[in-house]
């Protein structure tokens, strides 16, 4: 790149200017020496005398004004060419400034931050620094909702507090798409440090306003601390980047420091990522079936559809596995339509009266397309949606209770069902159960283990159903393992069963009570306590 500063003395065209305007002068000053010395002027006016004819005085004096229109001519040109240095030297910096810095929120990019961290990481030995990675959860989500530009907002709002809440001896940078870095440099202990990580993981808790309307998104962050300088910037980068996966999979927003061995853990989930891209364009993401029994005549009424993996060598994977890495990276729509085909499909072959219940993830909330697609799939496989039940988090109202609302209005007005599912874990209140319009209410496995002989989870259990039924919802209970827990939870009026008493998890749907008695899901299968679609570990 053209450097107009690379010389002490000045810019390149300053010195050649200087340097010709020397050489000029030298000249000016030899010729004048000499013409002194030879008396060149009387030389002159005796060669005119006797050339009268040529009008030579006429011409020497038009050459003497020539000088100074020459001058003139030079300084607009010197001048031109200092203006064109100038311009040159504001597109050098301006270049230069958008090769360091990202264009959207104007902060560092990834190559300053790198350049930065080096050095910072040079001074970590008398210096310690730490360095956040900060992820924006459900911005995927709020920029397909509501637009790139909305996307754009929320980013450039991200940016201005945290350079509001990082203090002035901190770098932020924009890694890419919705991922930011702060480099703090001036650590002294984990006692100042960790305050300063609390405010700025608080400040993402206010909601965000935009054009479009107001919005809550949080974060995830990952933090690493650096103490000694062997050690790379990229090396760094990936200790912070593996702490944050590691808060995102808590699923709230909050922090976690960086520990030995999570290094292997973001490795096994990048593997992990790319095949199970290859595994859901090949089919392999298998729907397996678990009953679910009407405790008042321990009749069979339908079946839970979960997720499972197969893989290559023919064994399952596990949900906990792959569902939460399905929900980050944007696959979990593909993989949920895929499972809808075939369980349409299967269901096509059982029974009428027999329904099938599917969980609905909260990153699928912003699928403008969600219900539509639902309703062609289950109008090509001819079934009716009356039969389809879909499932809601109770955590899922947290995330957003609007979107949440808009959804069950929409399901509900097409003849789908809508069930809240494992209530009592999350942290909805009792006026979202109020207002939303469920038709069930699913009491999580947690509160049914042992609840022959827990008092606290009798009331739990015993007020949940006393509520819903209030409420005109029916109950159903999770984690129905022996005849024990099934006699007690009949006993405090609950509608529906599930569990290993009435059947694992199958590949394919049997008739009960032969389900019970038969598996053909592996001993290693979970029930619907973490298998089902939209679950995470």
């Amino acid at each position: 790149m053209f450097n107009a500063r690379s010389e002490p003395g000045g810019t390149h065209l300053e010195v050649r200017a200087r340097r010709d305007a020397l050489v000029i002068f030298g000249g000016f000053t030899a010729l004048l020496i000499l013409f002194i010395n030879i008396e060149a002027f009387e030389y002159v006016v005796r060669f005119s005398d006797g050339h009268e004819s040529w009008e030579l005085d006429e011409i020497l004096t038009a050459m003497m004004v020539l000088p100074f229109a020459m001058a003139i001519f030079s300084i607009r040109r010197l001048r031109e060419a200092h203006l064109e240095l100038d311009w040159r030297i504001t597109a050098e910096e301006r270049a230069h400034a958008m090769a360091m810095h990202d264009p959207l929120t104007g902060l560092a990019n990834r190559r300053n931050l790198t350049q930065a961290l080096e050095k910072a990481i040079a001074r970590a030995d008398v210096s310690p620094l730490t360095l956040l990675l900060i992820d924006l959860n459900r911005f995927k989500a709020i920029n397909d909702l509501h637009g790139h530009q909305a996307g754009d907002e929320l980013l450039i709002e991200s940016a201005k507090r945290l350079q509001a809440h990082v203090g002035s001896n901190a770098i932020v940078s924009r890694l890419g798409g919705d991922e930011f870095v702060v480099l703090l440099k001036d650590v002294a202990n984990s006692e100042t440090i960790l305050p300063r990580i609390e405010e700025i993981s608080a400040s993402f808790d206010e909601p965000f306003t935009l054009n479009s309307g107001s919005v809550s998104m949080g974060a995830s962050i990952g933090a690493t601390t650096v103490d000694t300088s062997h050690i790379s910037a990229g090396t760094v980068l990936s200790q912070a980047d593996a702490a944050m996966y590691k808060a995102k999979l808590r699923r709230s927003n909050c922090f976690h420091f960086f520990e030995a061995g999570m290094e292997m853990a973001a490795i096994r989930r990048a593997e992990i990522e790319s095949a199970l891209r290859k595994a859901i364009d090949e089919g392999r993401i298998e729907p397996h079936y678990q009953p679910l029994i009407c405790l008042k005549d321990n009749r069979l009424i339908g079946y839970e559809v979960l997720a499972r993996w197969r893989l290559e060598d023919g064994s399952l994977r596990m949900p906990d596995d792959f569902i939460a890495i399905a929900e980050e990276t944007g696959l979990i729509g593909d993989m949920f339509y895929g499972l809808v085909e075939r369980a349409a499909a299967d269901v096509r072959n059982w029974s009428p009266e027999l329904t099938f219940a599917m969980n609905v993830s909260p990153v699928q909330f912003s699928d403008e397309w969600l219900v539509e697609r639902i309703l062609q799939i289950l109008t090509k496989a001819g079934i009716a949606p009356g039969r389809l039940e879909i499932e809601i988090t109770e955590n899922a109202l947290v995330t957003d209770v609007a979107m949440a609302r808009t959804l069950i209005e929409e399901f509900k007005k097409q003849g789908i069902r809508v069930a809240l599912d494992d209530f009592g874990t999350g942290y909805s209140s009792l006026r979202h159960l109020s207002e939303l319009d469920f038709d069930k209410l699913k009491i999580d496995r947690s509160f049914i283990h042992n609840v022959a002989h827990n008092e606290s989870s009798q009331t739990i259990v015993r007020t949940i159903t006393s509520m819903a039924h209030n409420l005109g919802l029916q109950v159903v209970v999770e984690g129905v393992e022996t005849i024990e827990n099934a006699l007690s939870v009949m006993g405090y009026g609950c509608d529906i069963g599930q569990g290993f008493l009435y059947g694992k998890p199958m590949a394919k749907a049997k008739p009960y009570p032969e389900a019970a008695a038969t598996d053909e899901a592996s001993d290693d299968d979970d029930e619907d306590g973490g298998g089902r679609l939209a679950h995470s570990a």
